[in-house]
């Protein structure tokens, strides 16, 4: 299997998990490190505790992939997709059209995705659950 097969192949499970609410499956994929950043329509930084703990009220409804670009640089992999989605975080409407840039890195023999840009090209703020300590 070629480094961009293994990479699609970890992409589409961690989405059938993030579908799935599957809190115990996508440590599988997070790194240790996982960041959601988004610049637009206001800067906002969900660290990976925070980001696992909204995964079960993240409620995606339908999600189509219209595009996908995949590049990978020895242990530097690069997702990038259009996607619309109808979804519901925290009870809050979050549909429309994205674009979503992962950001893996093959640790340990592993690829894990270290950071998602999420730019929304339709939909509004991003809503969030409050930080917890860690």
């Amino acid at each position: 299997m070629s480094d961009v097969d293994e990479l699609v192949a970890r992409a589409d499970g961690w989405q059938r998990c993030i579908e799935a609410r599957d809190v115990t499956g996508v440590l599988d994929y997070l790194d240790d490190d996982y960041a959601l950043v988004l610049v637009q329509p206001t800067k906002s930084v969900v660290k990976r505790p925070q980001w696992i703990e909204t995964l079960p009220d993240y409620i995606e409804h339908e999600y189509a992939l219209q595009e996908r670009v995949i590049d990978v640089d020895g242990d530097l992999g690069v997702v990038l997709q259009r996607v619309v989605m109808r979804a519901t975080v925290l009870g809050n409407d979050r549909s429309g059209t994205f674009v979503l840039s992962d950001i893996w890195r093959r640790r340990d023999g592993a690829w894990r995705v270290w950071r998602r840009h999420s730019t929304p090209l339709t939909a509004g703020s991003l809503p969030v659950a409050p930080a917890t300590t860690e």
